[in-house]
C-alpha cells in the first residue's frame, strides 16, 4: 500500500516537472508576432522668423518694377517689392440713395449712413469688394492714386489670401445687419476705429475648432459679426503642412476693423496680424 502511494507521488511530481519544462520551453523559444511599426508621418514645419510673426499680411498690390526685398518693411505679401513711396488707394464710400429734401434737423436713415437696408437676415455670401481701394487696414499710410507698399515674400500667403477671400463674403453683410440694428435702436457706434482681434484654432484639415476674442471693439454687435463671419466662412481646407503645429492644430490671429468717418462713411477691413 505504501509502495503504491509512493509511486503515485512520484508520478504526480514527474507530471508537474514535465509541465513546467514545457512551459519554460515555449516561453523561451516561441517567437513573438508584434505588428510592424508604422512609418512616422513626415510633416515639414517651417518656423517663421520672429520679425515675420509680428508683421501684417496684406493683399498683393500692383507689381512693382523693383522686386528687391525691402530692408525694413512691416508688411508681408505674395512677393518681395520695394516702392519709392508707400501709399494706399483712397477709400470709396458706398453710394448713397437719393432722398428728398428735408429740413435741416432730420432723422438719419440707413441711406444717410451709406448702408443698404436688408429686409431679412441672410446667410448667403456677398461678392462685395471695394472697387478701387484696399480692404487692408493701413492707418499710417498716406492716401494716393493706388496702393503701393514695401512687402516681403510670405511663404503662406496663398493660404491666408484664400481665408481672406472667404471672410470678405461674410464679414461685410454680417456687420451691415448689426450696424443697422444699432442705429435702429437709436444708438451710435462712435467715430473711432473699432478693432476686434480673434485667435483662431483650426485642425489639420482646416476645420474650425475654436475662436477666442483677445481684443474686443467695445461694441458687442461688431465683435459678434467678426465671430459669425469666421464661423460661416470656415472650413479652410488644405492648410500648408508647415503651418500645422506639433499638436496637429493651426493657429491664426485675425483682426476685423470698422473705421468710421463721421456718420455717413463706414469702412470695413480685414487684417491678419
Amino acid at each position: 500500500m505504501k509502495k503504491s502511494l509512493k509511486k503515485q507521488k512520484k508520478f504526480i511530481i514527474f507530471i508537474l516537472l514535465s509541465l513546467l519544462l514545457h512551459i519554460a520551453f515555449f516561453r523561451v523559444n516561441l517567437p513573438t508576432f508584434a505588428p510592424p511599426p508604422k512609418a512616422p508621418m513626415i510633416v515639414e514645419r517651417i518656423t517663421l522668423p520672429p520679425e515675420q510673426e509680428k508683421k501684417q499680411v496684406v493683399s498683393q498690390t500692383a507689381p512693382s518694377q523693383d522686386v528687391t526685398p525691402p530692408k525694413d518693411s512691416q508688411y508681408l505679401s505674395k512677393e518681395n517689392q520695394t516702392v519709392k513711396e508707400e501709399t494706399k488707394a483712397i477709400q470709396v464710400a458706398k453710394p448713397k440713395n437719393s432722398t428728398p429734401s428735408t429740413p435741416k434737423k432730420k432723422t438719419l436713415t440707413m441711406a444717410d449712413l451709406g448702408l443698404k437696408p436688408i429686409p431679412q437676415p441672410s446667410r448667403k455670401p456677398s461678392h462685395y469688394r471695394p472697387p478701387s481701394s484696399t480692404d487692408d487696414y493701413l492707418p499710417n499710410i498716406k492716401e494716393g492714386p493706388e496702393t503701393a507698399l514695401n512687402t516681403r515674400e510670405f511663404k503662406f500667403y496663398s493660404y491666408f489670401e484664400r481665408i481672406k477671400d472667404r471672410l470678405r463674403m461674410y464679414w461685410e453683410p454680417e456687420l451691415t445687419q448689426r450696424v443697422q440694428r444699432i442705429y435702429a435702436q437709436g444708438k451710435d457706434i462712435g467715430d473711432q476705429d473699432l478693432i476686434t482681434k480673434l485667435t483662431i484654432v483650426l485642425n489639420k484639415k482646416g476645420e474650425l475648432s475654436k475662436i477666442k476674442i483677445i481684443r474686443n471693439s467695445g461694441v458687442e454687435d461688431v465683435d459678434s459679426a467678426a465671430v459669425k463671419a469666421f464661423e460661416l466662412a470656415a472650413p479652410f481646407p488644405n492648410p500648408p503642412s508647415g503651418m500645422v503645429d506639433q499638436d496637429g492644430n493651426v493657429y491664426l490671429t485675425w483682426s476685423f476693423i470698422v473705421q468710421t468717418q463721421g456718420l455717413s462713411n463706414i469702412f470695413v477691413f480685414l487684417s491678419r496680424r
